[in-house]
């Protein structure tokens, strides 16, 4: 039974010449410019000319205004249409009308537009349906992209009291526990502008140092360059594991109601235990349809593929 006040309101942020000489085909001399100077022209050159002038009109400018503009319309247009879709999708949030909410939702993601707000905003309406396995994998996508939304931690943790299983998970090391957090302190694109700031302070720190003259300063400036770049550094070493760990998440959410783990990829394996709907569990090998698991107590099994959807 799904229960409690759910932080479900919707988000709106926005997604936001000179003249050709042409020499003519058919004549045997050419006027150059406004100098009333006649010149033959061999054969020859004049089929030269031909193709020269032949490439110059497939290079149109006009052509290439017209490629510019769709490359400006279509992103535009599907942008638009996008955020109409959005538009729609809130109301029927708003209205409690949550079947048509998830519809359009996903209407968005099979346009390949991600974002955390789709994917918290379709999670509040999974939850209002009571749909728990739903919910919570996209809660799990959300917090991906924005793992400091106190919102998506809030609703992710509120949706997991429904989930039936209570798995002990294994403590980590403190210092592994930190390292996390401080990875986790940004998004990959917040580290990817901290490495850009820190960049530019670098080089600008640096380029004091090389036109200053003052010693103190010299020395202040230099210093203050060599910490923005190995803060640079660090960064993109942040931004990188961040889109690893984005990419490469081995995590998946149980969607059947029950599931008994195997002890190999087949019904005639001994039953292990048993997880259900909603569960988050890691996954590795996959085999004949069925698909090794990891609990974060340390248990491990095989359950059948369909059973499960990555996060």
């Amino acid at each position: 039974m799904l229960n409690g006040n759910l932080k479900y309101e919707t988000r709106n942020r926005k997604l936001e010449t000179q003249d050709a000489f042409v020499i003519p085909r058919n004549e045997e001399s050419l006027y150059f410019g406004q100098l009333n100077m006649r010149c033959f022209v061999p054969q020859h050159d004049r089929r030269y000319s031909e193709i020269v002038n032949r490439k110059s009109s497939i290079v149109n400018p006009k052509w290439i205004l017209v490629v510019i503009g769709l490359l400006w319309f279509l992103p535009t247009s599907i942008m638009a249409q996008v955020e109409t879709t959005k538009s729609k999708a809130d109301t029927a949030l708003i209205e409690e009308r949550y079947s048509d909410a998830i519809g359009l939702y996903e209407e968005i993601l099979a346009q390949e537009y991600v974002s955390a707000e789709i994917y918290y905003n379709l999670g509040n309406a999974y939850f209002k349906a009571k749909q728990i396995a739903p919910t919570i994998l996209n809660y799990e996508r959300a917090l991906k992209l924005a793992p400091k939304d106190e919102d998506i931690q809030f609703n992710l943790k509120l949706a997991n009291m429904s989930v039936k299983d209570r798995i002990e998970e294994i403590p980590q090391l403190f210092f592994i526990t930190w390292w996390e957090a401080v990875l986790n302190t940004f998004s990959t694109d917040g580290w990817a502008w901290s490495a850009i700031i820190s960049l530019i302070l670098a080089l600008g720190g640096l380029l004091l140092f090389r036109f200053l003259t003052e010693e103190g300063m010299k020395r202040l400036t230099f210093y203050s360059g060599i910490i923005a770049l190995l803060w640079f550094g660090f960064s993109i070493y942040s931004a990188q594991k961040n889109y690893d760990y984005a990419v490469n998440d081995k995590r998946a959410v149980v969607f059947a109601s029950t599931v008994n783990a195997k002890s190999a990829p087949d019904q005639k394996g001994k039953d292990l235990f048993v997880i259900h709907e909603g569960l988050v569990v890691s996954t590795s090998d996959e085999l004949n349809g069925w698909i090794r698991i990891k609990l974060s107590n340390g248990s491990v099994g095989w359950i059948p593929e369909n059973s499960v959807q990555p996060i």
